[in-house]
């Protein structure tokens, strides 16, 4: 079973990894697939993990279409200043998700099911460092509609000529409606399910650091392992279904770049 809360965020950590070679600018498809297998918390809040093996897909498609962690989208880059700037929009998956079967002491409260998602981002390079903006909409009635910002740094540490570590810090803020979806209890639910009433307000919901290393066996062939560790904020972690705030999540697979 695939760890639902973590698995976006694992995909996009790996992204760092996948330089693509000078020569791959002539080919109609360029950029990496792999697979891992990680393990990470079952649901936003959840204090068991759920493990299992996920996709590693980066592709681009011609000048402009990617297939990435993101879905389906278009991505643009142009130099700016000293660095590179990259901006885009994505429609894919969103597996963060929570259901009954996930906790028995969920009793009573709606599923909130996984679903399409929009993303819009914009990244900037310079050098080892990077930042990065994403705004996130649930497209899944029946899972949440709400919207989500993660704003992130990172830096990149060249071991060797083969072995890389990426560093990089998060903070995610999501509204009501999506805190409404994993936090909130109604009166309703907290005397069927036994949990404390509580109304989450939109606000900052996480922080985390990422980190992942990479080893290249060959050009082609990169090992990675990756560690995500993330504490809830505000009203996510005061929520009674918050059953553990912190979370690590753990990964490490293969990848052929090509």
């Amino acid at each position: 079973m695939q760890s639902k809360s973590n698995l976006a965020a694992l995909g996009a950590a790996l992204c760092v990894l996948l330089s693509t070679p000078a020569h791959a600018e002539n080919k109609l498809v360029s950029g990496a697939v792999g697979l891992g297998f990680g393990t990470g918390p079952t649901f936003p809040g959840a204090d068991e993990n759920d493990s299992g093996l996920f996709p590693v897909v980066d592709l681009k498609i011609g000048q402009y279409v990617v297939v990435n962690q993101r879905g389906l989208g278009l991505e643009h880059s142009r130099s700016l200043g000293r660095g590179e700037l990259s901006y885009g929009l994505g429609v894919g998956y969103d597996f963060t998700s929570r259901s009954v079967e996930d906790d028995p002491r969920l009793a009573g409260l709606s599923d909130v099911d996984a679903g399409a998602m929009a993303s819009l981002f914009l990244e900037y390079q310079t050098g080892p460092f990077s930042y990065g903006l994403e705004v996130m909409r649930g497209l899944n009635s029946d899972g949440h509609e709400g919207t989500r910002a993660k704003l992130s740094g990172g830096y990149d540490i060249q071991l060797s000529e083969r072995a890389g570590l990426s560093v990089s810090p998060y903070l995610i803020w999501a509204d009501d409606n999506w805190m409404d979806s994993f936090f909130s209890v109604s009166n309703a639910q907290s005397v069927t399910s036994g949990l404390a009433a509580y109304d989450a307000n939109a606000g900052m919901s996480q922080a985390g650091l990422n980190l992942t290393a990479s080893y290249a066996l060959r050009e082609q062939v990169i090992v990675f392992a990756s560690l995500d560790y993330a504490t809830l904020l505000g009203d996510a972690a005061d929520s009674s279904v918050s059953f553990d705030d912190n979370a690590a999540s753990l990964s490490a697979g293969v990848m052929f770049r090509f």
